[in-house]
């Protein structure tokens, strides 16, 4: 900002230096043509006089006195016949551009010329001291005015900048905001840096405002965004779950039921891990909804489940394989161990008392996995078990024929 200011008070100064310089020059040179004029008027008849009466004396004092005139440098002075003669006084160039030429007349008679040259030497040293003292004075002008200025301007306005300034990289969304406070008088009046200053506090606050209103609107959506996906969640649960569970009776579906067995056939080991699985029936169901409607059929397929579901251990899967038919896969669980089981579910069913119905029977295959079988071998030899126990009467547990475990 200095070098600014120091530039365009130059610039103004030499302006004005060279104004007032073009003016003291046009009054010197006024000056200068003001004394030719008094040595023509006043000076040269005398001179004429002389020449006249050709008095070489009275000539040459008239010319000395003309060349002690501060604006004549030299004059020379051309008379007598065909102006042949000459006197000279001070230094005459008659080279020089400038000169100021007279004719003397005496009785309207040519007596002579005169040649004055003017003093450009005292013109043009009055000039260049003019224009060191004015350069000089101007200049130092100049300095104590940029200065002064720069001193002002930093006191008055650069410091409080510099305050703003800081205090914009001290400014951090989120802290408690203070409003900007000048450093000066308190009964400094109203300015343009304290209208700078509230609109700087306005535009902060309401910067900070929008940081606290952004803040609170992302907690909000963090909460909306963390409810939904816990609702979204639930309801992918729920689905799922709905996907692998039969809508009557609570238990798992056929897919359910396949992918129980995909997770069991990965940890089952006929030698150290054996699975077995328990296939059920409802001993003459087609009975049930035909003599007492399918409301009280589905009652007791819903009522067999729960038995079915009590007696079970934990580690069990309880499964309606289709119709009235129930699969209860058992993983870590031998012949004996699956045969022991079915009997128990068998005794349960026909101790209960079913609502509309009395009591029922069921009957059950059970078989055991085999070194090389697949899900499927398993469920068929247990169908095949079923099928037996329906054979041989039902109401009994029929396990996998010898023949087959051989």
């Amino acid at each position: 900002m200095l070098v600014w200011i120091l530039c365009i008070s130059t610039t103004a100064a030499l302006v004005a230096t060279s104004l007032q310089l073009f003016f003291d020059y046009r009054r010197d040179v006024s000056e200068l043509e003001q004394g030719m004029r008094y040595i023509e008027q006043n000076q040269l008849p005398g001179l004429a006089d002389a020449a006249w009466n050709f008095n070489v004396a009275g000539m040459q004092v008239q010319l000395d006195g003309i060349g002690h005139s501060t604006w004549v440098a030299g004059a020379t002075i051309h008379y007598g016949p065909s102006q042949s003669a000459a006197l000279t006084t001070g230094q005459v160039d008659p080279d020089a551009g400038r000169r100021f030429e007279y004719v003397l007349r005496r009785n309207e008679v040519v007596v002579g010329k005169i040649y004055i040259a003017p003093n450009l030497h005292t013109l043009y040293g009055r000039t260049l001291d003019r224009i060191g003292i004015v350069l000089a004075t101007q200049g130092g002008k100049s300095l104590v005015t940029s200065i002064s200025i720069l001193l002002l301007i930093s006191w008055m306005i650069t410091r409080h900048l510099t305050q703003m300034a800081e205090f914009a990289k001290s400014f951090e969304p989120g802290k408690s905001f203070t409003p900007f406070v000048l450093r000066r008088s308190p009964r400094t009046p109203h300015d343009e840096l304290t209208v700078l200053v509230d609109g700087f506090n306005d535009a902060y606050g309401r910067l900070q405002k929008a940081h606290e209103f952004q803040v609170r609107h992302n907690e909000i959506l963090s909460q909306e965004v963390a409810l939904r996906t816990a609702e979204l969640l639930d309801a992918q649960q729920t689905l799922a779950k709905l996907a692998v569970t039969d809508k009557l009776t609570g238990t798992v579906n056929r897919l359910g039921l396949d992918e129980a067995f995909k997770s069991a056939m990965t940890l089952a080991d006929p030698d150290s891990h054996p699975l077995a699985v328990i296939l059920s029936d409802i001993d003459k169901f087609k009975s049930v909804n035909d003599n007492h409607g399918h409301l009280a059929g589905d009652s007791l397929l819903q009522e067999f489940t729960g038995i079915l579901s009590r007696v079970v251990r934990a580690t069990d899967t309880v499964g309606r394989w289709g119709g009235e038919e129930f699969l209860i896969l058992c993983p870590q669980t031998t012949l004996e161990q699956a045969l022991h089981l079915a009997e128990r579910l068998r005794a349960g069913v026909q101790a209960h008392a079913f609502a509309e119905i009395g009591s029922k029977t069921s009957s059950f295959g059970v078989a055991v996995l085999r070194k090389g079988e697949t899900s499927d071998d398993l469920v068929r030899r247990a169908d095949e078990a079923l099928y037996r126990a329906k054979e041989g009467g039902r109401n009994r547990v029929c396990p996998e024929t010898p023949a087959i475990v051989s």
